[in-house]
């Protein structure tokens, strides 16, 4: 499953159909559950950037083998709606708060309506579109109309292939605060079968899940009891606190940043340069199924998984671009707890410190022990939530450098992604300084996706980083080890330094 710009994705040229959940205003009530605490940060974001709001969605794209039937399309859809609360919930801002006040609970009103309530309304395009104008009516759409402020959260276009009668493209949209990467997946299968069964009136066999409403005002009530004694908070305190070992030289910040050579200026920006809008962004296959398959076998080898094989790899890379072995990030983790959040559609994602430590090893299979042992440290974090830990230690920077590895293969559905050219999309980022690694296994190998910098020098580390990190994953499937130190490159006849070259 590529995690990709919707830029990068081939759209086909057809018929494109716009699909909008609508409500009366008379059915909405108010609610007195709690927004989670990203979402709450989220809201006041958008609150902050005011009419400036613009590309902040995630979402996916797939292809239902199928003709596309308005009134099942219809049907599916309300009930994709009524599954899950959280589309069915919306925030007026009610209050301001005073400049650099945070967030508060009653800036926003809570408002829902019943699932029964919702309707959905069509508007389809008479003539076919081309590609290029596929791309820029959807980008359009997501970009400017989807905003935590504004209902609906969701919005779905179809379209109907100029050169295929039997199936049809679905591309969804949404706000991060009613989705996470795990809904975002989920929504393949459970959108494909809700079709299915609107066309021919067979049972969906799809699972009923809880409310995120629901996890959202519980996740309030375990962080009001964090307190500056909370052992949590005190492991999350101590690994933002300033660094001084020298182990951590290419990222002294307390928030990890992405690696920098000690020896390296940070960037400079040219007083009164006007810096690219947008992040930079990469999809490409690290691994083919046969690479993964050698790769992995070579960590159980060691005694490990593949996620502490990736992560050796990039402390292998970090140390051949910038001298250092230890690595330091933050990685995102579900928070589905429970069976009852299992499938809920919603922003179930807590954040956990990694550091990295492979001490002195100077070998992969050497450093995965070590490696795997510290990438566990802080797993338990996961499930606290962060913001009000970095409210008790008055910490505001959000994460700089952060790395997700996911196996997918498991996900129902999986096998059949690459027949439905399904994708999971993200809207272009506005950041200078964030890098974002998502690394996934999949049944067609190794992905990474990523987001980084636009600028130089930014652009060329990171670039830098992940041909070492690529290099590395090719010579453990190749030799079942490698090590900190890069091989030296051997010299073809006729090139330069080769014995009887010019």
């Amino acid at each position: 499953m590529e995690y990709t710009e919707l830029a990068d994705y081939p759209l086909p040229a057809g018929v494109v159909t716009e699909w909008t959940p609508t409500a009366e205003e008379g059915d909405w009530t108010t609610d007195d559950r709690r927004l989670s605490y990203a979402h709450l940060e989220h809201a006041r974001r958008a609150v902050e950037i005011g009419d400036d709001w613009h590309s902040e969605w995630i979402g996916t794209a797939f292809r239902i083998g199928h003709r596309l039937d308005r009134d099942a399309m219809a049907t599916t859809l309300r009930r994709w709606y009524a599954r899950h609360e959280a589309f069915r919930s919306a925030l007026d801002h009610t209050r301001d708060v005073a400049e650099g006040e945070p967030a508060r609970e009653d800036e926003f009103t809570r408002r829902i309506i019943a699932a029964d309530k919702v309707d959905v309304a069509a508007r389809r395009d008479a003539e076919p579109s081309s590609s290029t104008r596929v791309y820029l009516r959807v980008d359009h759409i997501f970009n400017t109309r989807i905003n935590p402020l504004r209902w609906p959260h969701c919005l779905v276009v179809t379209v109907e292939p100029t050169d295929d009668a039997e199936s049809f493209l679905l591309v969804f949209g949404a706000d991060h605060t009613v989705m996470d990467a795990y809904t975002q997946v989920f929504a393949i299968k459970e959108l494909t079968r809700l079709y299915e069964a609107a066309l021919t009136g067979r049972d969906d066999s799809l699972g009923v899940f809880g409310s995120y409403l629901d996890f959202s005002h519980a996740e309030r009530d375990h962080g009001s009891r964090l307190d500056r004694e909370t052992a949590e908070v005190t492991r999350w305190a101590q690994f933002l606190s300033p660094r001084s070992d020298a182990s951590c030289a290419s990222q002294p910040d307390p928030m990890p940043a992405f690696p920098v050579a000690p020896d390296v200026d940070h960037d400079d920006v040219v007083a009164g340069a006007t810096l690219p809008p947008y992040q930079s962004s990469l999809s490409r296959w690290l691994l083919d199924p046969e690479q993964t398959d050698r790769f992995n076998r070579a960590c159980k080898a060691l005694g490990a998984n593949m996620q502490a094989g990736i992560h050796t790899a990039l402390c292998i890379a970090n140390q051949r671009v910038t001298g250092c072995s230890d690595l330091r990030f933050i990685s995102p983790v579900h928070t589905r707890t429970e069976l009852q959040w299992g499938e809920a559609a919603g922003w179930f994602v807590g954040l956990v410190p990694v550091h990295l430590r492979p001490g002195a090893a100077d070998t992969f299979g050497a450093a995965i022990g070590p490696v795997a042992e510290t990438s566990r440290e802080h797993k338990e974090l996961g499930t606290v939530p962060f913001h009000p830990i970095a409210e008790l230690i008055g910490h505001r920077t959000p994460p700089q450098f952060v790395v997700s590895y996911i196996d997918l293969r498991g996900a129902e559905g999986a096998d059949a992604w690459d027949e439905m050219d399904a994708r999971v999309l993200r809207s272009a980022t506005r950041s200078s300084d964030e890098v974002y690694f998502w690394i996934n296994r999949i049944n067609t190998g190794t992905n990474l996706s990523a987001r980084f910098p636009s600028t130089h020098p930014g652009a060329t580390r990171v670039h830098r980083f992940l041909r070492a990190f690529e290099q590395v994953l090719l010579e453990v499937v190749e030799r079942g080890d490698t090590t900190f130190a890069e091989p030296q490159r051997t010299v073809g006849a006729g090139e330069p330094g080769s014995v009887g070259g010019a």
